[in-house]
């Protein structure tokens, strides 16, 4: 794996579902995380656009409480947001939470340093791509 992939590998993945919680890392439950982590598919990069409002507490407790994948990282991760007005600032977060519900169309939040939930980037759902590719 190069050391770009690797930062993005998570130190814990925090699942949340029917109101429950469960916690797994990579040497307690090598299968189990390896298996989510193909699952979860999304681009990496260090940059990604902003200007989305951040998320407030109650829509992120009702993401969880409808199921949802968190990758937590031990060492925050460093990303540039581009504002949309040719402003880029640097900013670091410490996890990603992947809602599964079909509602929030497949799309991925960074906790920021400072807990401040902002959308980083939606991914495809493989009915969107067959849809894409077929029709």
């Amino acid at each position: 794996m190069n050391g770009e992939n690797e930062k993005w590998t998570p130190d814990k993945i925090n699942l949340y579902y029917n109101q429950k919680q469960s916690q797994m890392t990579k040497l307690e439950q090598p299968q189990a995380f390896g298996l989510i982590q193909s699952i979860i598919v999304f681009e990496k990069g260090d940059m990604m656009s902003g200007g989305n409002p951040p998320l407030k507490a109650e829509v992120v407790n009702e993401m969880r409480k409808s199921g949802a994948v968190e990758y937590v990282y031990d060492e925050p991760i460093s990303i540039q947001i581009n504002d949309g007005d040719e402003k880029i600032e640097r900013i670091k977060f410490n996890s990603i939470l992947f809602p599964i519900d079909k509602k929030w169309d497949g799309a991925a939040y960074i906790q920021t340093t400072d807990s401040t939930y902002l959308y980083m980037v939606s991914r495809p759902s493989l009915d969107f791509i067959l849809r894409h590719w077929i029709e």
